[in-house]
């Protein structure tokens, strides 16, 4: 596969995956894999209660109608792929608990686990077939990202839904078993449905969750695409009019988009969250818990509280003090800080409309400052820090920094960590067995015994069609 006598960089990574068997993918990555299907699954359950946009996506799936080739999670209705990868990747996303990735500050699972899920139910993929779409998907995606940030990100794109569409695109061709250049042109268009734009963050950010959907949606149609014969360009990513010039103006690296083929899988280089806030909020929001127990003391005892952290962070988190709405209030985080010294955490239960109007709170968000700190800005993104006074109204006070917060692949979190999230997370809409249930089909089950099926069963015991 050559270009003008050359291999291209998107072929080299085309013709990588489309080598691969699941016997051919580290056992690392496949449970990997199977952890970040488990906590996707229990954000797109929580998503379907809590995600305004989820429900117009929903409602608007159902009533196009078409091909009943797979199923909307929760809902259950069963329309043409590319809706069922829409409405469940925008109902995923819609409670900022997904993973993600801070070298290419993206959101991968979103982007690309609904994809693979609705080309492998329409393809009775097996389990093993889906958990390799994932990973192959994943590691597609993020390359693509941490080739083009943080130039990317400076210029106000979305990488959940410029390179979520690449990744989606891969793990689609992956389930479908393309050969090389076939997988490379479903590949290309993917890259050529790249969208997404960051300014969606300072006015109704609710509408958020539409670009990772919309990334699920593209991955669907270039596998398609290419399986039916379509062809698309394969110097995608240095072509003179390519993807690295529109995305980053020339500001790129080729060894972080196909160093390590095979080596460096980049799906075990995610991180998991606890809060549901951006992932920005995160490190102030472990300090501040530490502050709390370390004081003994909640949101009424403070005086002020001093943060320092870097620059892209305080563009996304540190402009809302005050939010109106439960998603404003997951991209601020002075308010977040706020609930986590009354609460001692930071839940989806927490940003009600009460809590929101609470004047203690708002008092506490209003007495945060936010500053910039140059190190930390040159240390972006190998580390996504920050550093926390806070000082009481009796004078005492505590003072603490941290490189990256919980979840991250240097301080990970266990099993019991993961299970006690989703079961709190989901304790309001569901009884423990949901959790329980899926767990075992996602985690303990052997290769062969799982699948996709019994997650859809599992889902359909508990939800009223």
């Amino acid at each position: 596969m050559e270009v003008q006598g050359t291999k291209t960089l998107l072929t080299e990574l085309a013709d990588f995956y489309a080598s691969l068997g699941p016997g051919d993918i580290p056992g690392t990555v496949l449970e990997k894999a199977r952890r970040v299907l488990m906590d996707f699954l229990c954000e797109t359950a929580a998503g379907f209660h809590e995600g305004e946009l989820a429900s117009i996506a929903i409602e608007y799936a159902r009533e196009t109608g078409g091909r009943e080739e797979a199923t909307i999670l929760c809902d259950g209705s069963k329309v043409p792929a590319p809706w069922a990868a829409l409405a469940t990747g925008i109902m995923a996303h819609s409670i900022e608990l997904d993973d993600g990735h801070r070298w290419g500050t993206s959101h991968p699972a979103v982007a690309v686990i609904p994809a693979v899920l609705a080309m492998g139910e329409k393809m009775k993929s097996s389990f093993p077939d889906i958990l390799k779409g994932i990973a192959i998907g994943y590691d597609a995606m993020l390359r693509a990202a941490r080739s083009i940030n943080p130039s990317h990100l400076k210029r106000g794109f979305h990488s959940t839904g410029t390179c979520g569409s690449i990744g989606a695109a891969a793990g689609c061709a992956s389930i479908l078993g393309l050969a090389g250049e076939q997988f490379a042109y479903a590949m290309s268009m993917g890259g050529l449905q790249s969208a997404g734009l960051q300014e969606m963050l300072h006015d109704h950010p609710g509408i958020k969750p539409l670009q990772p959907g919309k990334s699920a949606l593209a991955g669907v149609l270039s596998a398609e695409f290419a399986s039916r014969g379509a062809k698309s360009p394969r110097t995608l990513f240095e072509g003179e009019h390519g993807w690295f010039k529109a995305m980053c103006a020339g500001e790129y690296s080729e060894e972080a988009l196909t160093g390590d083929l095979g080596k460096r899988w980049e799906i075990l280089l995610t991180y998991t969250k606890l809060y549901p806030t951006c992932r920005h909020c995160h490190a102030a929001i472990d300090l501040v818990r530490e502050a709390r127990k370390v004081l003994d003391c909640t949101e009424r005892d403070v005086e002020s509280i001093r943060v320092k952290t870097y620059r892209l962070g305080i563009v996304e988190v540190g402009q809302i003090f005050l939010p109106a709405t439960f998603e404003e209030a997951m991209f601020s985080l002075p308010f977040s800080l706020a609930v986590a010294l009354r609460k001692g955490n930071v839940t989806l239960q927490d940003y009600t409309p009460e809590l929101l109007a609470d004047e203690e709170l708002r008092r506490v968000a209003s007495a945060v400052t936010i500053e910039e700190d140059e190190h930390m800005n040159a240390l972006y993104p190998e580390e996504r820090g920050a550093w926390l006074r806070l000082v009481l109204k009796d004078g005492r006070s505590f003072e603490n920094g941290i490189p990256v917060a919980k979840g991250e692949p240097e301080n990970p979190v266990t099993d019991g960590d993961l299970r006690e999230k989703l079961t709190a997370m989901l304790a309001p809409y569901y009884p423990e067995e949901f959790v329980a249930g899926l767990w075992e089909i996602c985690i303990e089950s052997g290769p062969g015994a799982a699948g996709y099926g019994q997650i859809l069963d599992h889902f359909g015991r508990f939800h009223t069609p």
